[in-house]
C-alpha cells in the first residue's frame, strides 16, 4: 500500500477528525471501546518518536475498577471512572542506567550485533545524557518526552472516532503510590481517558482556536 494514495482524502480526513474532537468531559458509562481499537491507539504510542530513541515511558491501562476508584479520589475527575478506558502515562526515572542499557541491548538484538560493537554508540548516548544533565534538569527533559505519545494517541483515537481527554491536575505522588510505581522506576505524568461522549452541552459549542496565520509563520 502506498502512503501517498488518495492524499487529498487523507488530508481532509485528518482535519475533519481533529475538528470533530473536543476535550470530552462527560463520557457515556455504558459505551465501551473495542479492544482492537485500544490496541491500535497503544500501538501508535509505542511507535512514537523519542529523543535519542530512548522511549523513556510506559503506558498503564487501568482496568481494575477498584484502582480507578482510588485514582478518582486523588484526581476528583469523573472521567477517571466514567470513561471506557483509562491510560496512565508514565516516564522512567532510571534514564541514565536502566533506559540506556535497555536501548543498547535492544539495538544489539534487533540489528544482530554484539554489545562490544556498540561501544561508540554507547559513548554517544552517555555523552548526550550527560550534556542534557548539565544544561537542564534531566528528569524534566524525560518527563516532557511523555507528551509526545500522548499527542499521538489523541490523534489516533480521534481518527478512529473515539472520544478522548488528556488529564493533568491530579496528585501524581498519590497515583504513583496507588500503582506502586516507585519500585518500578516510574512516575506518572498525565492520563488519557478514552470512550464515547455522553450528554454534554459543550458538544454544541463551536471549537475555539486561533487562526492559522496567528500560529504559523513562514520565515
Amino acid at each position: 500500500m502506498s502512503l501517498n494514495q488518495n492524499s487529498k482524502e487523507k488530508r481532509e480526513e485528518i482535519i475533519e477528525a481533529l475538528n470533530w474532537r473536543y476535550a470530552t468531559k462527560v463520557f457515556d458509562k455504558k459505551k465501551k471501546v473495542d479492544e482492537e481499537d485500544i490496541h491500535t491507539i497503544l500501538e501508535s504510542a509505542r511507535l512514537s518518536p523519542s529523543s535519542l530513541g530512548l522511549e523513556p515511558w510506559k503506558f498503564l491501562v487501568i482496568k481494575n475498577p477498584d484502582i480507578r476508584a482510588k485514582i478518582f479520589e486523588v484526581s476528583k475527575q469523573p472521567k477517571v471512572t466514567d470513561a471506557s478506558h483509562l491510560i496512565v502515562i508514565t516516564y522512567r526515572t532510571d534514564i541514565d542506567t536502566g533506559v540506556l542499557q535497555d536501548r543498547l541491548e535492544r539495538t544489539a538484538k534487533i540489528q544482530n550485533q554484539k554489545l562490544e560493537e556498540l561501544a561508540d554508540y554507547q559513548k554517544f548516548l552517555k555523552t548526550s545524557i550527560q550534556k542534557q544533565s548539565e544544561t537542564s534538569n534531566l528528569e524534566s527533559w524525560v518527563r516532557a518526552q511523555a507528551y509526545i505519545p500522548l499527542g499521538i494517541m489523541i490523534q489516533t483515537a480521534s481518527l478512529l472516532g473515539i472520544d478522548n481527554c488528556p488529564m493533568e491536575g491530579f496528585e501524581a505522588d498519590k497515583v504513583d503510590e496507588i500503582l506502586g510505581l516507585k519500585e518500578k522506576n516510574l512516575k506518572s505524568v498525565t492520563m488519557l481517558a478514552l470512550g464515547y461522549r455522553g450528554e454534554d452541552p459543550a458538544i454544541l459549542k463551536p471549537k475555539i482556536r486561533k487562526e492559522f496565520d496567528e500560529v504559523v509563520e513562514i520565515i
